[in-house]
């Protein structure tokens, strides 16, 4: 019976990936920890797949089965995506720790062969007939048994007794050292209080003068003290309500925006992608960072852009979805990766700036047809020209460029329009 010993294996995978880096000087071919933490996990799921094999029948050590397994599979195991497997086994098979890989499909999946100099290292032994841990002989006659002598420390335990009352006791020393007692009758001694321990042996750090005692109340422990004095706090902003609050309320409204853009993100970017649990959570924690600094007067506003940024991500994917793509949610979302959702934001200023100059543009079209159209009127149909191009000339400059209403003025001006309407009307 074939049974791949773990600990072993591993330390020859390990003695393998050191002299594959050794003999690597480009940093890009050598095995990283990441890679070596799939490798363990495909040796793992082998081992396993090896006394299954075995329990239908007998296996060859020169010949053992290849390990049928998949992406998602592997993904699952190493807290990855699929693409980061594929990555990692290409790696694997350039260190020559998967020797042979056999492709079936998408949906069949793959098959592995490892190096087995590392999966059965000083494993070749058979174990179906393991050695008997203790013979009869050395089991001791029962009147000859005995219990050993149990040596135990002579130290003290740490001290747990009541430090209040050790703190009075040597405060009442301290204060009688230097108080004095007439003698009494027969005994002309002067009697004076002596310390219950030596000067400089106290046992408790606030009981003598050495370490520095000031006679101060020690503070009294409680557990939710510093929950007491956080509730307690209030700001001008709340009006004296108690913040804990408050911050459950925002916290409500932010966990809706953070789920409703998690969801859209999840359904537009990473439909076609699994991604973990862990993923997941650290995709929403790092959503709601974008949440944080918002006033809660804006949330919606500030939402809507996301949403909007979003889009704009999913447009810029679907003009090449074989070569585009998003990272994984635990690396786009973070605040300070320039080159994930943070970089949408030039995007998104870009698209909001072209969109307000179309706008403008066709407002300012719409004028000058408006203002051609009622020139190729009859006289008795035609507005006041003066009073039309005056109205036409106000819906321009509400826009607040000049430069529009120049373009208006040279348009309505111009010899090719004055020629127009003289042959048109």
């Amino acid at each position: 019976m074939i049974i791949v010993n773990y600990s072993i294996a591993f330390k020859a995978l390990d003695h393998h990936i050191k002299q594959h880096n050794e003999a690597n000087d480009l940093l890009s071919c050598r095995i990283r920890q990441a890679i070596a933490s799939t490798a363990r996990d495909i040796i793992k799921i082998y081992g396993l797949s090896l006394i299954k094999a075995n329990n239908i029948k007998a296996l060859d050590v020169d010949n053992l089965p290849p390990l049928k397994t998949n992406n998602v599979q592997l993904a699952r195991m190493a807290n990855a995506s699929t693409r980061t497997i594929q990555r990692h086994l290409k790696r694997l098979q350039d260190a020559n720790i998967i020797t042979h890989k056999v492709w079936h499909g998408s949906n069949s999946g793959y098959e592995l062969w490892l190096n087995p100099t590392i999966l059965l290292a000083k494993c070749g032994k058979a174990v179906d007939t393991p050695k008997e841990e203790s013979s009869p002989e050395k089991i001791e006659v029962i009147e000859k048994q005995y219990f050993k002598e149990k040596h135990s420390t002579t130290c003290l335990h740490t001290d747990s007794s009541n430090t209040g009352y050790i703190n009075n006791l040597l405060i009442g020393v301290d204060k009688l050292k230097n108080v004095t007692l007439p003698p009494t009758s027969g005994n002309k001694n002067i009697r004076s209080s002596l310390p219950l321990t030596s000067f400089l042996e106290s046992r408790n750090v606030t009981g003598n003068n050495f370490t520095g005692y000031t006679g101060k109340k020690s503070a009294q422990k409680i557990e939710d003290a510093g929950e007491k004095v956080r509730i307690k706090r209030v700001t001008n902003q709340t009006k004296g309500a108690e913040l804990s609050k408050i911050d459950k309320i925002r916290s409500a409204s932010l966990s809706v925006y953070v789920n409703s853009l998690w969801k859209l993100a999840r359904n537009t970017l990473y439909a076609d992608t699994h991604l973990t649990e862990k993923q997941k959570e650290i995709a929403e924690k790092l959503i709601l960072q974008w949440y944080l600094p918002v006033a809660d007067k804006n949330l919606s506003k500030v939402h809507q852009i996301y949403v909007e940024r979003i889009a704009l991500v999913k447009k810029f994917i679907d003009k090449d979805p074989e070569n585009r793509y998003v990272q994984l949610p635990n690396r786009y979302f973070d605040p300070k990766n320039t080159a994930g959702f943070t970089g949408t934001r030039i995007w998104w200023n870009k698209h909001k700036k072209r969109q307000e100059e179309i706008k403008m543009k066709l407002i300012l079209h719409a004028q000058i047809k408006r203002f051609l159209n009622n020139e190729k009127k009859d006289t008795s149909k035609q507005k006041p020209r003066l009073e039309f191009f005056r109205e036409c000339e106000n819906r321009i400059g509400k826009l607040g460029k000049p430069l529009l209403l120049k373009e208006f003025h040279a348009s309505i001006m111009s010899p090719s329009t004055q020629h127009y309407l003289y042959t048109n009307t």
